[in-house]
């Protein structure tokens, strides 16, 4: 699968113009060789009119304020850690291991296949195409453990996590 990204901003007249038109190359998150992620965009503090570049940031999940916008693969039979729930030891960063607690508002929408969201008691939940998740900075694992590949956009908002030490704007 490849994936286009159009952007538009603003010339010097302040005229809408299409900036950029781009292949997007995919990435892997660490330890999940078996997912493929387009890291769409991402920025924090946007302000208009812009030349429509996507801003350099220095981190994954957004500080306050901030946002990533992404469109991750799972392929088949992918399995999050299900031994037991994280401890607190181990969720003193953003993203340790497969379950983690992040300080941002997740909006995710299965576009293909299904996928399932673990939480740190055990239960789970399968999301099918067509769902719509709204993840609030909750202990959570995802795995793909069905047949067919998972196409997932996700769009991460940072947010003030009294649990979670949020990252720092970068």
């Amino acid at each position: 699968m490849t994936m286009r990204r159009i952007v538009t901003a603003h010339n010097k007249e302040g005229r809408a113009v299409v900036v950029s038109d781009v292949q997007l190359p995919t990435f892997q998150p660490p330890n999940r060789t078996d997912w493929s992620v387009y890291d769409v965009w991402a920025g924090a503090d946007p302000h208009f009119p812009d030349a429509g570049e996507r801003p350099k940031v220095g981190w994954f999940f957004p500080p306050i304020g901030g946002f990533r916008y992404l469109h991750t693969l799972m392929e088949p039979q992918t399995r999050a850690e299900h031994a037991k729930p994280a401890s607190e030891e181990e969720l003193k960063g953003p993203a340790k291991g497969h379950k983690h607690r992040t300080a941002t508002i997740d909006m995710v929408y299965v576009v293909k296949g299904s996928c399932m969201c673990e939480l740190d008691n055990g239960a789970t939940c399968q999301l099918n195409a067509g769902d719509t998740l709204i993840q609030c900075g909750a202990i959570h694992a995802w795995s793909n453990p069905f047949n067919e590949q998972c196409q997932v956009l996700s769009v991460m908002i940072g947010a003030q996590n009294d649990l979670v030490e949020p990252p720092a704007a970068a």
